[in-house]
């Protein structure tokens, strides 16, 4: 698809994957725009280009890069 792939690892819980947008407003989406700068990829099971995953951003407390994963 071209893309460059670039990856996100949470600083937590070393969840990783590939990410194809970093910001507000993902590609592909209608009126979308997300409160925060997030790392978003493709959603893999849905053939739809409009839908997406957010996998994580960057804590707007100590700065690190984090999943959406709960805190325990």
């Amino acid at each position: 698809d071209g893309q460059s792939q670039r990856r996100f690892t949470c600083k937590f819980c070393d969840f990783s994957a590939s990410y194809t947008y970093y910001g507000q407003k993902p590609p592909n989406t209608r009126a979308i725009v997300l409160l925060e700068e997030c790392f978003v990829t493709k959603d893999p099971f849905s053939p739809n280009k409009e839908k997406f995953l957010v996998l994580g951003s960057h804590c707007s407390i100590c700065g690190k890069t984090v999943c959406v994963g709960t805190v325990r």
